[in-house]
């Protein structure tokens, strides 16, 4: 179980991610069923891990709103590959879904 100021929420998962940069800190995410991430969190002395975030609200995105996160998403990947070469050297950009 863990709560976040929406709400509480029962089945959580937590997944420790760590780094060959920061081996001494670890970041947590917190899964909810039905929901998604709902907290991330920290462990360790890794400056760069020490980010909190917790669910404050959940919104229905209408289609215009879809289109634009989603454009928003692929220009932070983007800028990801371009300024962390070495940390996204081995994993393959997003891509854009065509619907078939």
């Amino acid at each position: 179980k863990d709560c976040v100021p929406l709400d509480c929420y029962e089945n959580v998962m937590v997944i420790a991610e760590t780094s060959e940069l920061e081996p001494d800190a670890t970041q947590l995410k917190y899964f909810a069923p039905g929901i998604g991430n709902i907290r991330v969190g920290w462990r360790g002395a890794g400056e760069k891990t020490q980010e909190v975030l917790e669910l404050v609200e959940i919104q229905q995105l209408v289609l215009g709103a879809i289109d634009e996160a989603r454009e928003g998403v692929l220009k932070l990947d983007k800028h990801a590959y371009e300024v962390s070469k070495d940390i996204y050297a081995l994993t393959s950009q997003l891509e854009q879904r065509t619907s078939e």
